[in-house]
């Protein structure tokens, strides 16, 4: 029996950074969706569902339904739920972009530059999110702005990915 690590299930599932098939883009929305909504206290997953969820995360859409999905009246549990994912993910890889990008997200709109910016730098450099998020801070973009801005795109991300099944 071959014992199978998070790397080696990456290895085989790959990315889906250049997708635009929306079937995959549901699964990964309504996985993302409910690990948010389920995460509790750092639980043990098992490998699968790890690389499962760094995998669909690596969709742009995907990412960005997660984006919307952020809310900092839930910030304790949304926070322990990216750092686990952050803390789990290859670094130097594409799947530490979005977990790294979504928790700098939540801790700016928490008016906490510091831990956003330290979020941020386990980002890829030429992630495009990780690159606006740089601006963003350093333009000093006040955080209710920026959530301002994900509230309006988000209707617009769940219509791309699931249709008129929303």
């Amino acid at each position: 029996m071959t014992t199978l690590t998070v790397n080696d299930r990456l290895v085989e599932l790959g990315t889906l950074v250049d997708n635009k098939d929306t079937a995959p883009q549901r699964v990964g929305a309504r996985l993302i969706e409910k690990f948010f909504d389920e995460f509790k206290d750092f639980h043990i997953m098992d490998y699968e569902q790890i690389a499962n969820h760094l995998y669909y995360l690596t969709d742009v859409q995907v990412r960005d339904y997660a984006l919307g999905l952020i809310d900092p009246a839930k910030s304790t549990q949304q926070i322990n739920t990216l750092e686990y994912l952050l803390n789990v993910a290859p670094i130097d890889t594409a799947y530490i972009n979005a977990p790294a990008s979504l928790l700098a997200v939540l801790h700016y709109e928490l008016g906490n530059q510091q831990a956003a910016t330290i979020a941020l730098s386990n980002a890829q450099e030429d992630y495009p999110l990780a690159q606006l998020l740089h601006r963003v801070f350093h333009a000093g973009w006040a955080p209710g702005s920026f959530a301002a801005m994900r509230k309006e795109l988000h209707p617009q991300v769940t219509e791309g990915i699931f249709g008129e099944d929303n």
